[in-house]
């Protein structure tokens, strides 16, 4: 290819695709007629609640909402986010600074980097993670550090492993809890001393709550905004995509230290021009009818997890049960990989998953299965497995 048409380097660079075997190997599997039971994708199968939908439909009527949204999010989008972080958090935010509409987290997320980062930064990315926080850091020209997370630390990085050289050119640090794809669930005392370390060096922490509401215990909810100190370097991107059901919707919003939201908006000015009024107030309609949903999504889930982990246990695999989100992480065998498992579990068995080392080195010895099937689908899984022999 002509050199000026090739790509820019910092997509050239972008670690290869490891999901591409797997997507032909799927597909392949489905040409040949095999039934296939899909854990793979953590998109809800379950539909947006109907009062959302009827919400989204009366708003896009009017005129007024068809023309250029606010950059920021409406006022009234950005009050009932206030609103709901402080009763559903204690947490107590002004609407006018210390909030702001995203097209959906992941777009917030890699705009907050090439907000902040800059070359000569190092970024502390969680490994295993969600692959944006690594990618944008690296497009934004930062330096990426990676913090282990691992099953004896229940999935929370130690801060006192990360060399003093490193964190005083370290200027963000991201945090996800619950988690994707581990299903943990970080304790207040836990997160208190990574603020309390990052406070000290001030460093910036981004932590990713698109999770927030999906806990299986209701005293394990909680925003890392309201532990003391992180109103000096926090900002805490929320979503509506799990929450709600509203994963193609593209709505979340980020609240937190006003210098950070306020550097966030500067940059999306120049970039978007925010989301569609309409589905902000359909935003508004779910964030006010919570209650209505939140219980039976989680009890939903609840069973499903339950349900997965003892088919699996029976079969003889070991889980690591999540406290938060809906993902199951299941070990891998002994001395196999999680690509190969995951290649045994779909060619074997028609079953879908995700390797753990799509996530980072630290997610090997893993599979992750998302709780995306109903429970009369999820049950069927237990006369696929003993096709799998090791």
């Amino acid at each position: 290819m002509n050199q000026k048409m090739s790509p820019a380097s910092r997509v050239l660079n972008l670690p290869p695709y490891i999901f591409k075997e797997i997507d032909n190997r799927k597909n392949d599997l489905k040409k040949r007629g095999v039934e296939l039971l899909n854990f793979g994708i953590g998109d809800p199968d379950l539909p947006t609640p109907e009062f959302v939908v009827e919400e989204l439909c009366r708003q896009a009527h009017k005129n007024e909402n068809q023309k250029y949204p606010s950059y920021n999010g409406s006022s009234l989008f950005r009050q009932a986010v206030c609103e709901y972080m402080q009763s559903r958090f204690g947490v107590t935010l002004n609407s006018e600074t210390q909030a702001t509409s995203v097209i959906g987290t992941k777009e917030g997320l890699a705009h907050f980097s090439w907000a902040f980062l800059e070359s000569g930064d190092v970024a502390l990315i969680p490994d295993p993670s969600f692959p944006v926080y690594a990618n944008s850091a690296r497009f934004s020209g930062a330096e990426v550090y990676l913090m282990p997370l691992l099953e004896k630390n229940n999935f929370v990085p130690d801060v006192s492993t990360i060399p003093e050289e490193i964190a005083a050119r370290s200027k963000v640090m991201f945090l996800n809890y619950p988690n994707n794809p581990t299903g943990a669930v970080a304790s207040r005392e836990q997160i208190q001393k990574i603020i309390d370390w990052a406070v000290a060096r001030q460093i910036i922490v981004v932590s990713d709550a698109a999770y927030a509401e999906l806990v299986y215990d209701a005293n394990d909810r909680y925003s890392v905004l309201s532990l003391p100190g992180a109103e000096k370097v926090v900002i805490e991107f929320h979503s509506f995509s799990k929450t709600f059901n509203m994963t193609g919707w593209r709505l979340g919003f980020a609240v937190g230290n006003p210098n950070l939201v306020g550097g966030l908006v500067k940059l999306k000015t120049n970039i978007d021009s925010g989301v569609f009024d309409a589905v902000q107030f359909a935003g508004i309609k779910a964030l006010q009818k919570l209650s209505d949903c939140s219980d039976s999504l989680m009890q939903t889930y609840r069973e499903r997890r339950d349900c997965l982990t003892a088919i699996l246990e029976n079969a003889g695999f070991s889980c690591f049960k999540p406290a938060g989100a809906f993902y199951l992480m299941v070990r891998c065998p002994q001395g196999i990989t999680s690509m190969q498992f995951t290649i045994d579990l779909m060619e074997k068995c028609g079953v879908i998953t995700t390797p753990g080392s799509g996530f980072g080195s630290h997610g090997e010895g893993y599979v992750r299965f998302a709780l995306t099937q109903p429970l009369e689908i999820t049950k069927r899984l237990a006369d696929k497995l003993p096709a799998l022999k090791y």
